[in-house]
């Protein structure tokens, strides 16, 4: 039960709800519901194993917290998002990401910069986001309201500037927002020391990481997920040639290991910045898949003549588009990477008119709360 004396305050706030069940507890309840939830909706699957994560504590790589209009700096509040508990880190994120949070409590508290409210639409400071990388690679972004005039933009400059030797990091980036939702990124982002990316190593494949992109938050298990899949592949006796396609596919996390086993390897991805990521990782790692923006329902899965499809996609799912499409083409083999593992349940429900699941297994990329990713492999029927 060690779980339980992480965390000074846990009675208020919302970062993680599992922290109380030991955690092969956690694990085990994960299972049960991947399992009853299959046998509900009548799905042939049983997810056999779940494998845990590298470590149970200190796993994010990244943790954006709050700047609220009273300039409380911390995290929120367990059902209250509008309130942020002052001074509060976590035990999920690791542990250079809290020093480098008590490194930017005092510049928040003291920077004469004024806080976002958002009912008036008014004021500046709203995030700090920070990242790090097992590489020992550490990026902080401070997101701002738009500045108002160039006199607003030199004041926020030079306050940033009075960072720089406290932070020493290796990217420290200003990013700034006109929108008046609550995001912790902008579009607009500025370099103010250091590298413009951070760069992360997953099993033997480097990755940048820019202030907006998508990454997988748990580094060490994602290493797991990563070889996990690739490993599943192995079991389909493909050959080097075969054309594989990877819809949803990022900034190319699992692209690339295919593309080393697979000469004709494609991955789509809707969002362009993604893709420019995707691109620049695959020169980094001496690597040459085929990468194409567009969102994968606008693609046709026919085109690229794949015997294998790898699908990744956001918790919505895939799109109504791509399913159609899959069970039009029907590739011989698909893997199905999950994060929301009833959303893929459902959609079995159309998948297995073709298809018969082979291995499904669970791994914990997000321990202390209820969520896992599911991987399976899925054959078409003959």
């Amino acid at each position: 039960m060690q779980e339980n004396t992480l965390c000074g305050r846990k009675d208020v706030c919302g970062s993680c709800g599992w922290f109380d069940i030991p955690y092969e507890e956690q694990l085990l309840k994960k299972l049960e519901g991947i399992n009853t939830a299959a046998k509900a909706d009548k799905i042939s699957l049983i997810c056999s194993k779940i494998i845990p994560s590298v470590t149970n504590s200190h796993y994010r790589n990244k943790m954006d917290f709050v700047i609220d209009y009273k300039g409380n700096f911390g995290l929120r509040e367990k059902g209250k998002w509008w309130k942020v508990i002052d001074n509060h880190t976590c035990f999920l994120p690791d542990t250079k990401i809290i020093d480098l949070y008590h490194r930017l409590y005092p510049w928040v508290k003291n920077s004469g910069l004024s806080y976002y409210d958002r009912k008036a639409d008014a004021g500046l400071l709203r995030y700090a986001i920070i990242r790090v990388t097992k590489l020992g690679e550490t990026m902080v972004i401070i997101l701002t309201t738009n500045p108002k005039d160039s006199s607003e933009e030199m004041l926020i400059k030079n306050s940033l500037a009075s960072l720089v030797d406290t932070l020493n990091v290796t990217s420290f980036v200003w990013s700034h927002t006109s929108s008046k939702s609550d995001i912790s990124f902008g579009e607009n982002c500025e370099v103010i020391s250091g590298a413009a990316y951070i760069r992360e190593k997953i099993n033997e494949h480097f990755y940048i990481i820019r202030p907006n992109s998508f990454f997988q938050t748990n580094s060490q298990t994602a290493e797991l997920l990563q070889s996990h899949v690739i490993s599943m592949t192995d079991t389909f006796n493909l050959p080097s040639s075969a054309n594989v396609l990877d819809l949803y596919c990022g900034s190319g996390f699992f692209t690339l290991p295919l593309s080393g086993k697979y000469k004709n390897t494609y991955g789509v991805e809707s969002v362009k910045s993604a893709i420019d990521d995707a691109n620049e990782n695959a020169q980094l790692n001496n690597l040459h898949p085929n990468f194409i923006c567009a969102p994968a329902e606008n693609i046709r899965i026919s085109d690229y003549v794949p015997e294998l499809v790898l699908v990744d996609p956001p918790r919505s799912g895939l799109h109504p588009k791509v399913i159609n499409d899959l069970l039009t083409v029907c590739p011989k083999y698909m893997i199905y990477v999950s994060c929301k593992y009833e959303k893929f349940l459902s959609e079995m429900q159309l998948l297995r008119t073709k298809y018969s699941v082979v291995d499904c297994h669970a791994i914990d990329m997000f321990p202390h709360t209820p969520h896992t990713e599911v991987v399976t492999a899925l054959v078409r029927n003959p």
